[in-house]
């Protein structure tokens, strides 16, 4: 018991400097002026070394060494011991000088980036990306593997996938989806979505993202709502999850469904116990399950008909305009398909090619199939055998993200196994609740919340995700739900029956 008292005492001092910096990093990101960054960055980087030794003790790995042998754990400290090994024996495996020599290689690559994205330029990038996929592969060597070095880079942040499960998952979808996506009349007058296209006052967008973030049940008093260029979402402590968003004066679905994707991830950080906080589980199962829990909102429930059947009036009630609209011609109108070269613009429909597109690249880097300076040609070839769009430019093509300028090698595969997890959890909650769609349609969104919160939400980081999704929806991860759900809803949306093919 002393053991586990220590383990537990440890935690809540790094969980103290964490939720420090979190709060820190939100104002400099949301508030802070030019003139405080210098100070605000040392003030950063002092209680990051902080909570580096910390999490680095050589008392901790033995507390984790102790406890990992101890069967009568409850399932809360037992999860807490798994993730928090893993990240001890992660983050020993790096030498002090490798870590240095990463960050000083990773400040520039994201610099020239940014340069070469700007100007188009691939090969101002290239010295710069081989360098950081260098890294990456020495980083799975120390992490050590079976099958895949690509496999050491998912550890971190989906626990159990590997690269030779993720093309199992999606060499079928692809075609699938392309499948469908070649069955839809896109050229014809199937949808309009021009109600969505104007000039919306920035002031009543903000207004409307307080009431559609309030309809799904965020707390307010466990939070707060921000303006920023890059939105994002950040648990601070247990009671304090804030959000951030934003606007398009002449779009309004950006700032819409971005209050909708950003409250989703909220909910999931405010429907952690506490203790998940103070056991360091607050970041949840994986990135795949947290991006999950936006998905669901933004997709399965807020592009839905039944959600728009019941919030047409709250919209038309901030503007007007939208007072003559039903809620079909809205439902249809934010569920247009438009295959287009930006990922960040991507519908509901092809946003995953996107995505898969991206990861098979990743997988060939990592494992030296592919060459870095092959990029841009596979890259084009691709978006044509997918979209059936091809990038006029390398800013529009293989520079668009920062991700591998940034080292997140393996976070690519987050935002496809998000949309699977979504789809699959919402298949099990509408087998659960036969009269979901009549509650939203009447406004009773807490009954869509309140199954994520005792299926997800409550559980935090405390399983890996195969067995959370086994335990919330009786299966373990399938893509069959996400394809159902897809193809019958724009089937249907653009009038197509099944197994039909669009004309010439």
């Amino acid at each position: 018991m002393r053991t586990l008292e220590s383990y537990r005492n440890h935690l809540r001092e790094i969980y103290k400097l964490s939720s420090a910096i979190s709060l820190l990093e939100w104002d400099q990101e949301t508030t802070l002026q030019d003139k405080g960054m210098k100070a605000r960055g040392e003030a950063i980087g002092y209680l990051t070394r902080r909570a580096f030794d910390l999490k680095m003790a050589p008392e901790l790995g033995e507390w984790i060494e102790n406890l990992e042998q101890d069967p009568e754990l409850s399932s809360e400290v037992a999860g807490s011991v798994r993730f928090h090994g893993m990240e001890y024996r992660r983050k020993r495996a790096i030498p002090p000088r490798l870590v240095e020599e990463h960050a000083v290689v990773r400040s520039q690559a994201q610099a020239v980036w940014a340069k070469a994205r700007q100007t188009s330029d691939f090969k101002l990038f290239l010295p710069h990306l081989k360098k950081m996929v260098e890294f990456a592969r020495r980083f799975a060597d120390l992490y050590g593997f079976e099958d895949h070095p690509y496999d050491a880079l998912l550890e971190e942040y989906e626990p159990g996938m590997t690269a030779t499960r993720l093309i199992s998952i999606m060499r079928p979808l692809q075609e699938d989806l392309c499948s469908l996506l070649r069955k839809l009349p896109l050229g014809e007058a199937a949808q309009d979505e021009s109600l969505l296209k104007g000039s919306f006052c920035v002031e009543k967008q903000r207004q409307l993202s307080r009431i559609v973030l309030k309809t799904i049940g965020y707390d307010f008093e466990a939070g707060a709502l921000h303006d920023v260029e890059h939105p994002f979402t950040v648990a601070i402590a247990s009671g304090d999850v804030r959000v951030t968003n934003q606007y398009d004066e002449a779009y309004l679905p950006y700032g819409l469904y971005g209050a909708l994707h950003e409250g989703g991830h909220a909910l999931y950080h405010q429907g952690m116990p506490e203790e998940l906080y103070e056991l360091g589980l607050q970041e949840g199962s994986s990135g795949g399950i947290d991006e999950a829990q936006a998905l669901i909102m933004e997709n399965q429930l807020g592009r839905s008909l039944p959600f728009w059947r019941f919030f047409q009036p709250l919209l038309a009630s901030v503007f007007g305009e939208f007072g003559e609209a039903s809620p079909e011609e809205i439902y249809r109108a934010v569920n247009v398909v438009s295959p287009s070269l930006v990922r960040l613009e991507a519908d509901e429909l092809t946003y995953n090619l996107h995505i898969m597109l991206r990861v098979e690249l990743e997988i060939g880097l990592i494992g030296g199939q592919i060459k870095p300076q092959e990029l841009p040609d596979l890259w084009n070839e691709a978006m044509d055998r997918y979209l059936e769009v091809t990038p006029p430019s390398d800013k529009l093509g293989v520079l668009q993200d920062i991700h591998w300028a940034a080292g997140y090698y393996g976070y690519f595969p987050t935002y496809l196994l998000g949309t699977l997890y979504a789809s699959q959890l919402a298949a099990s909650m509408k087998r659960e609740l036969t009269d979901i769609d009549e509650s939203v349609e009447h406004g009773e969104i807490c009954a869509f919340v309140d199954w994520l919160r005792r299926k997800v939400h409550r559980f935090g980081g405390v399983y890996e995700p195969d067995e959370l999704i086994l335990r919330a929806t009786g299966e373990g991860l399938s893509a069959n739900h996400f394809m159902r759900y897809i193809t019958d809803k724009y089937s249907d949306i653009y009038g197509v029956a099944e197994g039909s093919e669009k004309g010439p």
